[in-house]
């Protein structure tokens, strides 16, 4: 009798042992697949912050205003058929007309719009709309500055005259110091601009931005 009971309680040891040494297996449903109980690590990709049509420093956008904010301090402008909110901290407005609906704007800007989002889209310059805006660069040497304009010599005698308003690189003294009666410095300079053609035919160069050229 106790020989029985000694074999009894040995059989249901290795029993217990074998059980607790059994590694465990992932779950399965009444499909007989197994279950994923593990969550994937991976992120959905960040919104494009391209702006549309262009990746340099300065970006155009041309459209038609839907709204303008009674303190002027932002707008909203329907392109195609995406309306987007600019605000206008800072900007310069530089328009035929005053800036209300239906009034067609080109916008310089800097920066990126992801979708309809332009928390990191500066606005620099708002101007007459110009459905062939382009960012454009000229080299020359400073033939004349006065208050609010300057003029450049581009060589064979081809002046180009352009307005401060907004312009980088010009609190650096990049113009240099007059040294004749015409407030010419002589100094060599980049300029990034735009150019506005108004309905009598007359042109405006707004520059962007002036550095010195090498």
């Amino acid at each position: 009798m106790k020989r029985t009971l000694m074999i009894a309680l040995a059989v249901c040891t290795a029993v217990i042992l074998s059980a607790c040494g059994k590694s465990s297996k992932p779950a399965q449903n009444a499909a007989g697949t197994v279950a994923q109980t593990e969550t994937s690590n991976e992120t959905s990709p960040a919104a494009s912050t391209q702006a549309p049509g262009s990746t340099a420093e300065f970006k155009i956008l041309t459209g038609k205003v839907t709204e303008v904010s009674d303190n002027m301090e932002s707008m909203t402008v329907l392109d195609g058929e995406s309306k987007t909110v600019f605000h206008l901290d800072n900007a310069v407005v530089e328009t035929s007309y005053a800036l209300e609906p239906d009034v067609k704007v080109s916008i310089i800007y800097k920066g990126e719009i992801s979708g309809s989002d332009t928390t990191n889209a500066k606005v620099i310059l708002v101007l007459d709309a110009q459905d062939k805006m382009e960012i454009k660069e000229v080299t020359g040497t400073v033939k004349d500055q006065a208050m609010s304009t300057f003029t450049i010599d581009t060589g064979s005698a081809k002046e180009m005259g352009f307005i401060k308003d907004n312009c980088e690189g010009l609190d650096t003294g990049v113009l240099g110091n007059a040294t004749d009666d015409s407030n010419g410095s002589g100094a060599l300079v980049k300029v990034t601009y735009v150019t506005v053609t108004y309905d009598a035919g007359s042109e405006s160069n707004f520059p962007l931005k002036v550095e010195a050229a090498k």
